[in-house]
C-alpha cells in the first residue's frame, strides 16, 4: 500500500519565509521607534522642566505667553539632519553600486529616514516654541525658516512612506536615477532649512550667501525668480509623465 506525500510548494514556501523575515523587520523598527520616541520625549521633557531658567516671559499684544529658549530646538534638529542626510548617503552609495555592502544599506535606508521623521516632528515642535507665530511671522527671514522647515518635513514624511512602500523597486533600472533625484532634492532642502535657522541665530553661511547668487535674498520677503517658476512646471509635467509611462509599462 502506497502512502501519500504532499509535495512542498517553492513558491509557498518562499512567501512564508518572506513573511516571517518581513514581521520580524517590523517588530525591530517598531521597538527602534519606540525606544526613539522615548528618548526624544525624555529629551523634550528635560528641556521643559529646566526651561524654567532658561525660557523667557513674554507679553504679546496683552496677552501672556511663554518662550522656550532656542537652545533646545537648536540641539535636537541635529537629529533629523544627521539621520535624513545618513539617509541620503546610503542612496548615493546604492545609486552608483550594486555591491553586497550596497544592497546592504539599501535595507537601512527608510528606517533610518522614518527616524528621521519622527525627530523632525519634535524638532518643528519645538521650533514653534521659542517665539510667537505673531511676533516670527513679522521677520521675512522667519518666515522662509518656517516655510522650509514645512516643506522639509512634509517632504522627507512623503519619501519615507513612499520609500517603504515600494523600496523593492526603487533601485531597479532607471528608476534608481529617479530615486536619487529626490532624495538629492531632500537633502538640498535640508541644508537651506538649516542655513536660514543659522541665520535666524547670527551666523549665517556660504549657503545664505550663494542663495543671493541666484537671485534670492533670505533676509527679505520670499518670493520666486521667474526661473524657477519654469524650472517647478517643468519637473511637475516630467513626473506626471514618468507615472503614467511607469503604469502602463507594469499593466
Amino acid at each position: 500500500m502506497t502512502q501519500l506525500t504532499e509535495t512542498p510548494n517553492p513558491s509557498t514556501h518562499a512567501r512564508k519565509e518572506d513573511h516571517m523575515k518581513r514581521s520580524e523587520l517590523m517588530r525591530r523598527g517598531r521597538r527602534i521607534g519606540l525606544v526613539t520616541a522615548a528618548l526624544m520625549l525624555a529629551g523634550t521633557g528635560a528641556a521643559l522642566a529646566h526651561s524654567a531658567g532658561g525660557g523667557v516671559d513674554v507679553a504679546v499684544e496683552g496677552e501672556p505667553a511663554f518662550s522656550l529658549s532656542p537652545v533646545y530646538h537648536i540641539l535636537v534638529a541635529h537629529f533629523p539632519v544627521g539621520l535624513w542626510m545618513t539617509a541620503y548617503l546610503f542612496i548615493l552609495i546604492r545609486t552608483f553600486s550594486d555591491a553586497e555592502i550596497a544592497v546592504r544599506l539599501q535595507k537601512a535606508i527608510w528606517p533610518v529616514a522614518a527616524l528621521g521623521t519622527l525627530a523632525g516632528f519634535v524638532t518643528y515642535s519645538l521650533g514653534l516654541t521659542i517665539y510667537p507665530l505673531s511676533a516670527i511671522t513679522e521677520s521675512p527671514l522667519g518666515r522662509n525658516h518656517i516655510m522650509l522647515a514645512t516643506w522639509t518635513l512634509s517632504y522627507w514624511t512623503v519619501m519615507s512612506i513612499l520609500g517603504y512602500r515600494f523600496r523593492r523597486h526603487l533601485f531597479v533600472g532607471a528608476q534608481r536615477w529617479v530615486t536619487f533625484t529626490l532624495a538629492t532634492i531632500g537633502a538640498m532642502v535640508i541644508t537651506i532649512t538649516g542655513t536660514l535657522g543659522g541665520s535666524l541665530t547670527g551666523t549665517p553661511s556660504l549657503v545664505t550667501k550663494s542663495l543671493g547668487w541666484i537671485g534670492w535674498n533670505v533676509y527679505m520677503t520670499f518670493y520666486l525668480p521667474n526661473w524657477m517658476l519654469v524650472v517647478f512646471f517643468s519637473g511637475a509635467v516630467l513626473l506626471v509623465v514618468i507615472g503614467v509611462v511607469g503604469r502602463r509599462r507594469h499593466a
